[in-house]
C-alpha cells in the first residue's frame, strides 16, 4: 500500500532534481548595444562572443542580448535559466551567478559637472581636488541638488550612485542611435545658467571632456565651467558569470580560455569590451563582497 506514495516521492524528487540542473544558453550585455550602435554591429559582436564561448562546452543554444539588470532578474527566474552571463559586474552580480573570469583592469568613474558660467569658452575640466577646500565643499553641496545623467545598469552609474554625489541620477536606457555618446548632449540640454547638470562617465573621459561639439538650449553651455568629481572606488570590467549547475568541466575550460587570452582580433576585443590592457582572473569571495559594497548591490 505504501508503494504508490514511495514512487510518487521518488518521481517528484527526480523531477525537481532535473529541473534544478536545467540551464541553457547565456545572456550578453552587448557593448555595442550600450554604445547605441546599429543592428549589424550588435549582431557581429554577438557572433564573436558565441564563437569564443562555444569551444568551452558552455551552452550557446540561445544567447540573448540584454540592456539592463531587470533583463537578468527576469531570465534567472525562468524554468530553464541561462547557464551564464557575460557583462559588467552590475548585471553579473545581479544574476547571483559565480564570477569565474573577470577583467580586473580597473574602471574609474566620475561625475563631470557642467557648472556656472566662466570666462573661458569650451574650457578644459578641472579636478575637484585642485580647488580650494571651501570651494570644494560648495561644489559638493551644489552637486547634492543636481541631476546627473548616466547609463542604466552601467558600472560608472552604480559607483556614483553608491556615493550619493548627486541629488538625482537619471538613468538613460541604451537604444539604437542613443548610447553612451548621447549622455553629454542629454546633460547639455538640461543645463541652464542657473542650473547645473552632471554627466556620469569614466574618469579618463571626464578629464578629457569638452563642450566644443555639443549644443544645448542655451548657447552659453560653451562657457560653462567643467569640474571632475571622481568616485572613490573602482570597478571590475566585463566578465563571465556562471550558473551553479553549469557543467564543471566547461566552467573550468571557460575560465582557462579567458585567462589565457593575450591577443585577439579587434572584433573580439570589442565584443568582450576590452581595451589595450586587460587581465582575466577568478575573484576571491572577499573581492566579490568588496565589489558588491562598492556598487551598493547588497550582500
Amino acid at each position: 500500500m505504501k508503494t504508490p506514495s514511495l514512487l510518487l516521492i521518488l518521481f517528484s524528487s527526480c523531477a525537481a532534481s532535473a529541473h534544478a540542473q536545467s540551464c541553457e544558453g547565456g545572456l550578453y550585455l552587448n557593448p555595442q548595444v550600450i554604445r547605441g550602435e546599429g543592428s549589424s554591429q550588435t549582431e557581429s559582436a554577438l557572433r564573436e562572443l558565441i564563437d569564443f564561448v562555444k569551444p568551452t562546452g558552455l551552452s550557446v543554444s540561445a544567447v540573448l542580448n540584454i540592456r539592463e539588470t531587470q533583463d537578468v532578474l527576469n531570465a534567472v527566474k525562468k524554468p530553464a535559466p541561462p547557464c551564464w552571463v557575460y557583462g559588467n559586474p552590475v548585471v553579473g552580480l545581479a544574476s547571483g551567478y559565480r564570477p569565474v573570469a573577470i577583467n580586473v583592469d580597473p574602471i574609474q568613474s566620475a561625475v563631470l559637472i557642467l557648472a556656472d558660467i566662466g570666462t573661458v569658452k569650451d574650457g578644459k575640466p578641472v579636478d575637484l581636488k585642485s580647488l580650494p577646500p571651501e570651494q570644494q565643499a560648495k561644489v559638493l553641496a551644489k552637486l547634492k541638488t543636481t541631476s546627473c545623467f548616466g547609463m542604466k545598469s552601467g558600472v560608472t552609474t552604480s559607483l556614483v550612485k553608491a556615493e550619493n554625489f548627486c541629488g538625482t541620477v537619471v538613468e538613460v536606457m541604451p537604444q539604437q542611435g542613443l548610447g553612451q555618446s548621447y549622455l553629454p548632449t542629454k546633460a547639455a540640454f538640461h543645463w541652464q545658467a542657473d542650473r547645473w547638470a552632471g554627466l556620469i562617465t569614466r574618469l579618463q573621459s571626464a578629464q578629457a571632456a569638452t563642450m566644443k561639439n555639443h549644443h544645448g538650449t542655451d548657447d552659453r553651455i560653451h562657457m560653462a565651467q567643467l569640474v571632475v568629481v571622481p568616485a572613490a572606488n573602482p570597478s571590475w570590467g566585463y566578465g563571465l558569470y556562471v550558473h551553479p549547475n553549469a557543467p564543471a568541466d566547461a566552467v573550468k575550460k571557460a575560465a582557462a580560455q579567458f585567462a589565457s587570452l593575450k591577443t585577439a582580433s579587434p572584433l573580439l576585443l570589442k565584443a568582450l569590451d576590452l581595451g589595450a590592457k586587460y587581465e582575466f582572473e577568478t575573484p576571491s569571495d572577499a573581492a566579490v563582497q568588496a565589489m558588491k559594497k562598492s556598487l551598493a548591490t547588497g550582500s
